[in-house]
């Protein structure tokens, strides 16, 4: 289910400074820093959750200037610049920024919303030359927002439609493919009607053209097909299923075959479980408060296109309630086996709120089987890895490490012994522009604002 791009505009100017954040110790209010600023900004005294192993560097002190991380070490042994913007880290936590492999973003003032919620990296996985444009202001600062990499629109092998590009002849694939990569996309989004030889023609072309293949498992190509075809990505791990993999006692071999293939996976436990709460209480998730930060056209769109519109409804909750237990044991073997999993969401398709979704994913993971540190990995470390072998190798996020990308979260609890302690971010750094939270909160409550008057 796909909502349209309603592409809006933010109205005021995202760089201006309002709100602030005290910080213990100090005694003004401080204010947002300049993106890629020459002035330093340094976490002083602050314990490190560095997402490189399992640990906590306690008492240490973090350097960022233009953009990056500069230097890091015990506060005892690192001197801050004086003309260093000071930030108090006192028993707090600083760890990587959240990112979310799988989104649709559906007009501009959803950025607030992530980051609101400690996501600095975004994957659109259906983009557009929108996408394209604002991923590069973005990268650019020339607006505030999570960096964001994008794939081509939909590759399918229905008739054209929308934007979906129709590949139904391995020639027609091996066009799109080029297409899309001289458009600037970071990688294929493959769907669910192309056939087998239309996919083998398409693969050996990307991998031709060096670009990543991502998204669903063709249903008449398979998982195992698929796999074979070494496929950057699978999202979702509903994907699994809709293959026809549904014995659970085959779930093992499936986690080694993707091991193997080198595939990653982007589990959306969140999607399968918002999709069968808007079955028994659409109006309970209607009636989310995160609903005030969505475009009135995309709240629109979702009465259209949510679970409760489909024509199979009573199939589509059954088969959702058989898949949600799958897919969380194939997490947890996936996990075990050492695929590397990433986190996505598919906010802000409908019932999943941007952000808000992405930190329900982290639970999802948690409840699944896995620990804290490896369910921050999927959005951390993992994504960081994965961008660097198949998209830009000189891309460095991630973890909390010189030379790194300064996305970074200052929380008030430690995020390993509570995953949900990423949600409590006191503040944002996003490519070295720090974001303390009253900030971000008074522009989205501007935006709640222009949109309550739509």
């Amino acid at each position: 289910m796909k909502t349209s791009r309603a592409w809006t505009l933010l109205g005021a100017s995202l760089l201006s400074l309002a709100g602030a954040l005290l910080m213990p110790g100090c005694v003004r209010e401080v204010q947002p820093t300049p993106a890629n600023s020459e002035k330093a900004t340094a976490f002083i005294g602050v314990n490190v959750v560095p997402m490189d192993t399992e640990r906590v560097l306690e008492d240490h002190t973090v350097i960022v200037r233009n953009g990056l991380i500069t230097s890091l070490g015990p506060s005892a042994t690192i001197t801050v610049p004086a003309d260093a913007e000071r930030i108090d880290g006192k028993g707090r936590y600083l760890m990587p920024g959240l990112a979310d492999f799988h989104v649709h973003l559906h007009s501009e003032e959803q950025l607030l919303s992530y980051l609101a919620y400690g996501v600095t990296s975004l994957f659109e996985l259906d983009g557009s030359r929108e996408h394209l444009e604002l991923g590069a202001r973005l990268k650019g600062n020339e607006d505030v927002g999570p960096t964001l990499y994008t794939s081509s629109p939909l590759l399918d092998g229905g008739p054209p439609g929308g934007k979906v590009v129709s590949v139904r002849t391995p020639e027609q694939a091996r066009v799109a493919v080029v297409k899309q990569k001289n458009a600037g996309y970071e990688a294929l989004k493959v769907y669910d009607n192309i056939t087998p030889e239309v996919y083998a023609t398409l693969v050996a072309m990307a991998r031709q053209q060096r670009i990543p293949v991502v998204g669903h498992v063709p249903r008449k190509v398979g998982v195992e097909a698929v796999l074979r075809s070494r496929q950057a990505l699978i999202s979702h791990g509903e994907e699994y299923f809709h293959s026809g993999a549904r014995d659970e006692a085959g779930i093992a071999a499936l986690a080694r075959a993707t091991k193997e293939a080198g595939t990653s996976v982007v589990p959306d436990l969140v999607h399968i479980d918002t999709a069968l709460r808007m079955l028994t209480d659409l109006e309970g998730v209607f009636a989310d408060p995160e609903a005030r930060y969505l475009s009135p056209e995309v709240i629109r769109n979702w009465r259209f296109s949510n679970p409760t519109r489909r024509v199979d409804v009573a199939t589509y909750a059954e088969r959702e309630r058989a898949a949600y237990p799958f897919v969380q044991h194939l997490t947890l073997a996936l996990q075990k086996e050492g695929v590397r999993l990433l986190l996505g969401s598919n906010a802000s398709d409908a019932g999943l709120f941007p952000g808000k979704s992405t930190q329900l994913e982290l639970a999802e993971l948690v409840k699944a089987g896995l620990s804290p540190y490896e369910a921050l990995s999927a959005g951390t470390r993992n994504a960081g890895s994965f961008i660097t072998e198949h998209v830009d190798s000189t891309a460095r996020f991630g973890t909390v490490a010189v030379g790194q990308r300064a996305d970074l979260l200052l929380l008030p609890g430690n995020p390993l012994e509570d995953v949900s302690q990423a949600n409590r971010a006191l503040g944002v750094m996003v490519r070295g522009q720090w974001l303390p939270r009253e900030w971000l909160q008074k522009k989205r409550e501007k935006t709640a604002e222009a949109f309550s008057k739509r």
